[in-house]
């Protein structure tokens, strides 16, 4: 209760400027929602536009040559993580390019195999076998290219130049795939590499091919923006109410009895020492005036008595044994309230 005391008194005394302060502030608030109502704002945006993808991919399929325990003779193995040398002993390596369907899109693929002699990690010897070089201009989305290494082939190749450098170093196999294109707006390269690994039994690709490329103009512009109702309707809300809460500060400065809400700040500062209760009113005692509270308070912590709150006559005293020290709200005399 203090604090609203204290707010109470500091607006029965400060009434003037706290009622200006609130209905500048109201009127403020009002215009601003006027403002806000009658300006509405503007934001550039960028959009990507005429948006083109571009997809590249490359499916590994072998045939098997001859049955095995595994596989029926002519089945066709597609994406498989394994393959054995002497069932499929040649590798298709299927390229497909998607790009858009709705222009004329020229087209390039280039499929290589790459033979990398290395030691420690740098590279002493490099070679590359050309298989695809297809370059096309398509109009219905699609591209494709095919063709097949001789696996086996390869693996004697690849014994050769190992038996050449010994344990120097070694050879490392890879395929590579780039696709470049090209329309009337845009032109780009995908690009993939993929480790193709020859044991003595079986060979694998260690990855996919697959690689993405989107292409966009973009294109920025200005938007003009309606204010929001929230936005400069809560400002007018704000402001009424804060117009209508000055008028609510100058009914409680009418009201408030200054004199009385320091009282009562005094009161909820100090209860540890003042107590319920009555204080004798006959005439035997002597009954001496306190200007405040406060001062009453500072009289019971120096004779280390308690304030009496007498609610009745609403007024605090301190008992000695032979004076009364006082205080009263109302502009009193002790003689108004004595039993005399």
């Amino acid at each position: 209760m203090a604090f609203e005391h204290r707010v109470e008194l500091f607006v029965s005394e400060n009434h003037r400027l706290v009622v200006a302060a609130l209905l500048v502030a109201g009127i403020a608030c009002l215009a601003a929602a006027g403002y806000v109502f009658a300006t509405p704002t503007t934001q550039t945006i960028t959009e990507e536009t005429n948006v083109q993808t571009f997809e590249t991919s490359a499916d590994p399929t072998a045939v098997v040559t001859r049955p095995t325990a595994l596989y029926e003779q002519g089945e066709r193995l597609e994406n498989r993580s394994l393959y054995f040398t002497s069932a499929s002993p040649e590798l298709t390596i299927d390229v497909r390019t998607a790009v858009p369907d709705d222009r004329d899109v020229r087209v390039e693929q280039r499929l290589v195999l790459e033979t990398l002699g290395v030691r420690d990690g740098q590279p002493f010897y490099r070679s590359t076998r050309e298989l695809v070089d297809a370059s096309d201009t398509v109009a219905d989305g699609r591209a494709t290219a095919s063709e097949t290494v001789n696996v086996s082939a390869v693996a004697r190749e690849l014994a050769v130049v190992q038996s050449e450098v010994q344990n120097a170093g070694q050879f490392r196999l890879r395929f590579r795939l780039e696709v470049t294109y090209r329309t009337d707006s845009y032109e780009g390269t995908l690009d993939s590499t993929v480790p193709f690994v020859i044991n003595e039994q079986s060979y694998y690709l260690d990855g996919t091919f697959d690689d993405a490329a989107t292409e966009s103009t973009p294109v920025t512009r200005e938007i003009t923006q309606q204010p929001s109702p929230a936005e400069y309707g809560g400002l007018a809300v704000l402001g009424l109410l804060l117009i209508g809460l000055s008028a609510v500060v100058l009914r409680v400065e009418e009201r408030a009895d200054p004199e009385e809400l320091r009282t009562r700040i005094v009161h909820d500062q100090h209860a540890e020492w003042i107590s319920r209760g009555q204080f004798p009113t006959d005439s035997e005692k002597q009954y001496i005036s306190i200007l405040t509270l406060e001062d009453l308070v500072d009289v019971a912590i120096d004779t280390n008595r308690r304030v009496i709150h007498d609610p009745q006559i609403d007024a605090y005293a301190v008992i000695d044994s032979t004076e009364i020290y006082y205080y009263a709200l109302e502009d009193v005399q002790a003689d108004e309230w004595l039993d005399i």
